[in-house]
């Protein structure tokens, strides 16, 4: 569990004692609900007694394999490793065989972010422990993620989480943010160990653990527990944290040794981070990519809504193959049907979606549609509706103050055929006897009308009898003057495809876990042409990344750089 302070651990300990005795069956720390069943994350609940068969020579030789982090393990730490070795080989087998093949698929981009900053790859593995690799869990305490970031922490570390999104649910963006969290870690401990205990614990809990026992390690600090009070002992989870690590760190090495299936990081499948407009419709874009609903959430968890941010653009995740869908839909007219809707406060519990749909002519059924898991309103929650309806308290009374045929007047184009009519998605045009008819959309005015048909807005007012050109409402039906009968929309231009769309992965195919070639991992010369920046006193990589949505990996190999050699006034080429 990542936790940056404290007050994170008191709000953990809050939980009572039902949520302590229930952390100690979850992997991870007691962030991920993950049991020891298959298909789940790392037990907590090892057994202290080993009765299993002992090791064969393949698995001694197995656990004797050394890495960057464990190195230099004492000693007296290998029955607590060996003990969560065997148990991870015998009877966690399992979930450690359906936890590294859900890995297959970040492994590679994970390793690469950690070799970036001249850190260990097998750090990589840390988010085994911490959630199986499932993106999606989220701990009683409030962690969420593959890295089982707590709220507070995950903002510090760039990992925005707000109405629309969020990023911690993103196992890529996420897996950067680890990255420097435990950097920043190394760097206040000297040593892998003792920072990995304390992305469990919290640098507080591990910093006055150090100092009150005088250890110089994790490793001391565990066998000098005893010295501390109960409030500043560490926990069970903790001392058994960075065993459970390393004994899975040395099994997911050697794989085929151990008689797991192997995976194949560096041919995974790749997957594309593509830049999307305000108001994106995320079902849309998964039907452009052939793809139903839940296989394309599967790649965008971080989006909490049926469509992207209606007020900034943001990114979405798509596999490489079908990257030619997904960017004819992202360039298309029918990409962005919520544009021109926003949040708004229901204001009056008399408010429903029906009195909504009657005040702007949107129909119900794209409102709920809009707005999952609202089937009713209450005063005061937020939902998402065309920005030029009104939500006050007035409006809901003055609708109900008509009398009911006006009421019905009101709400045509809700029921009948506007109700026959969920797709926001385009303007809506069908033939009729009297020529052409167009359904006005939120966001649309009389003179892009006028201009997508060919006729002025002169002819448009008089062929609908419109007085004031501005007085017009979503939903409205215009007949189209001097058109003849058609059964579709007109031919469109294609706006300009957005700019071009990050690859997650470095590699020279932008596929997730793609090896790059061995002249683009040599590049060190600053970039030509392309977007530029201008370095900020305080910037940092990770800073300027998050505002041009690229990755840290990138500017340093565009721009010959590293944080250590980032100086205030220095032009980084930000985009290619």
């Amino acid at each position: 569990m990542v936790t940056a302070s404290d007050g994170n651990r008191s709000a953990m300990a809050r939980l009572g004692i039902m949520a302590v005795v229930f952390c100690l069956l979850l992997a991870g720390g007691c962030a991920s609900r993950q049991g020891g069943d298959a298909g789940k994350g790392l037990s907590m609940s090892v057994p202290e007694e080993d009765t299993s068969p002992p090791l064969t020579a393949s698995e001694a030789a197995a656990l004797n394999t050394t890495g960057q982090v464990d190195r230099n393990i004492p000693e007296s730490a290998m029955p607590d490793v060996t003990r969560q070795y065997k148990y991870f080989l015998r009877k966690g087998r399992p979930t450690m065989s359906a936890s590294s093949k859900r890995a297959e698929q970040f492994l590679a981009y994970a390793k690469r972010v950690f070799r970036s900053r001249a850190m260990p790859e097998d750090l990589a593995y840390l988010a085994i422990v911490e959630s199986g690799y499932r993106c999606e869990v989220r701990s009683p305490a409030g962690a969420a993620g593959a890295w089982q970031f707590m709220p507070y922490t995950g903002q510090k570390y760039g990992l925005n989480q707000d109405w629309w999104t969020d990023e911690r649910l993103d196992p890529f963006k996420s897996t950067e943010a680890a990255a420097d969290y435990l950097q920043k870690l190394y760097g206040d401990f000297g040593d892998w160990p003792t920072a990995i205990a304390a992305y469990n614990a919290g640098e507080g809990k591990i910093g006055r653990a150090k100092q009150g026992t005088g250890a110089r390690d994790f490793f001391e600090i565990k066998s000098r527990n005893h010295m501390l009070d109960d409030r500043a002992q560490l926990r069970d989870e903790t001392k058994q944290y960075v065993p459970r690590y390393l004994a899975v760190t040395k099994i997911m090495r050697n794989l085929p040794q151990l008689g797991f299936d192997p995976i194949h990081p560096d041919s995974a499948p790749g997957v594309l981070r593509l830049n999307a407009k305000p108001g994106t419709d995320l079902a849309g874009m998964a039907r452009a990519c052939r793809m139903d609903m839940d296989e394309f959430s599967a790649f965008n968890r971080h989006h909490k809504r049926p469509m992207t941010d209606t007020s900034r653009s943001t990114y979405i995740y798509v596999p490489a193959s079908r990257e030619h869908e997904a960017r004819a839909f992202l360039a298309s007219s029918q990409c962005a049907p919520y544009a021109g809707w926003g949040q708004s406060t229901v204001a009056s519990s008399a408010d429903s979606w029906d009195k909504i749909s009657r005040r702007c002519g949107v129909p119900v059924a794209t409102l709920r549609g809009a707005n999952p898991g609202n089937p009713t309103l209450k005063a005061g929650e937020t939902v998402l509706v065309p920005r030029s309806v009104n939500m006050s308290a007035q409006a809901v009374a003055a609708l109900d103050a008509k009398p009911a045929k006006d009421r019905d007047k009101g709400g045509r184009g809700t029921k009948g055929a506007a109700e026959r009519e969920p797709q926001v998605a385009g303007a809506r045009v069908v033939a009729a006897d009297s020529g052409t008819r167009h359904t006005l959309r939120p966001d649309e005015t009389l003179s892009a009308v006028a201009s997508r048909y060919g006729v002025s807005v002169q002819d448009l007012q008089k062929q609908n009898a419109i007085a004031d050109p501005h007085k017009v409402h979503a939903g409205m039906v215009l007949r189209i003057p001097g058109r003849a009968q058609a059964s579709a929309a007109p031919a469109q231009t294609a706006p300009a495809a957005l700019p071009a769309g990050r690859p997650v992965s470095a590699g020279p195919d932008g596929r997730v876990g793609s090896r790059p070639s061995k002249d683009r991992q040599d590049k060190a010369a600053p970039a030509k042409g392309g977007k530029t920046y201008t370095v900020q006193a305080n910037d940092t990589l990770w800073k300027i990344s998050r505002i041009y949505n690229v990755s840290v990996d990138d500017l340093k190999r565009w721009n010959g750089v590293d944080e250590k050699s980032l100086r205030t006034g220095a032009r980084l080429v930000v985009e290619q």
